[in-house]
């Protein structure tokens, strides 16, 4: 074969894979919609495509499958397959952050909003510009790439989800990649994202997480409300959780799937997930968590509903 027909063989590949970013925050059930959407026959995902974050112990990070990561036959196949592709791959650094790279202050620059979108989009396009910063780019891109279609040859399937909640890799393999690229905006109600953050201790008072959550969801809207209809769908944690099939359907739809496909129990599935604790936990019954009603005080309630509930309303929460 030429190296012309290999070039146009390598397109078609490209053109027919599908890659979906989950723009959500956290504590939006990314987690749940992967094991959701992974247990379709024709839909690839890993999670957080970042990879472990820094905290974690890649010698006994356990993958969702339940063996050891650095055990784990899947993740030895990426590891080959990258290699095959030219590429260094390890579970314990998979190398495919875009807001990583460089002094610290670059890195802030380059992931930071500055709370306005026109702001924010001239900002992208001189970061874009910048010969040193494209160059980059396009090789995380290369690299991000290679690492999707690992994955999807080695499971024999065409979409690959991504959970990362990675705004910077939604763009540049929207300009640069020759993937299909589509986005979920995935929206929890605030009160139900609020406590669970309190819930968990992480340091953030019902106030600011509720800023937080307006301040990314808006973020969304102004970068998805530009992209066709087709490439961007909107659905609610609470509709996923009450009615699964009817809300997977209108998902499988927008990946170009199977639509009739019936999910029996989506644990039966091999998942090979990394992300948050939820890939470990044994559930077969999906239930609407609304711990809020009675975690959240009064005036918590009320501090919250006058931050982000002008957002929360257009949202069809009450």
């Amino acid at each position: 074969m030429t190296d012309r027909s290999n070039e146009a063989v390598e397109r078609a590949e490209h053109a027919s894979s599908v890659f979906v970013s989950i723009q959500t925050t956290a504590f939006s059930g990314a987690t749940l919609l992967a094991f959701l959407l992974g247990a379709h026959p024709q839909i690839a995902t890993i999670g957080e495509m970042n990879g472990l974050i820094a905290r974690e112990d890649p010698e006994v990070y356990l993958c969702s499958c339940g063996q050891k990561i650095k055990e784990c036959d899947f993740w030895r196949s990426v590891e080959g397959a990258m290699r095959a592709r030219g590429f260094e791959f390890g579970v314990a650094r998979f190398d495919m952050g875009f807001g990583s790279g460089g002094p610290w202050l670059i890195q802030q620059l380059r992931t930071r909003s500055f709370r306005n979108h026109a702001l924010n989009a001239a900002r992208d396009a001189l970061w874009q510009a910048w010969p040193g910063e494209r160059h980059r780019l396009k090789a995380l891109v290369t690299r991000n790439e290679a690492f999707v279609e690992s994955v999807l040859a080695i499971t024999d399937k065409h979409v690959f989800v991504d959970t990362s909640k990675d705004g910077l890799r939604l763009g540049a393999l929207r300009r640069f990649s020759r993937f299909d690229v589509r986005a979920i905006h995935l929206v929890r109600d605030v009160r139900g994202v609020v406590a669970s953050r309190l819930r968990r201790n992480v340091g953030v008072e019902a106030g600011e997480a509720a800023r937080q959550w307006t301040r990314l969801h808006r973020r969304h809207q102004k970068t998805l409300d530009s992209w066709p209809e087709a490439h961007r769908i909107r659905i609610r944690y609470e509709d996923l959780c009450q009615d699964v099939q009817g809300t997977l359907g209108h998902l499988y739809r927008f990946c170009g799937v199977d639509p009739d496909f019936r999910m029996m129990d989506f644990r039966s599935t091999s998942h090979h997930i990394v992300g948050n604790a939820m890939r470990l936990a044994n559930l077969s019954e999906i239930r609407l968590d609304e711990r809020w009603r009675s975690l959240l005080t009064e005036d918590q309630l009320r501090e919250v509903s006058g931050i982000a509930g002008g957002l929360s309303r257009q949202l069809g929460y009450c």
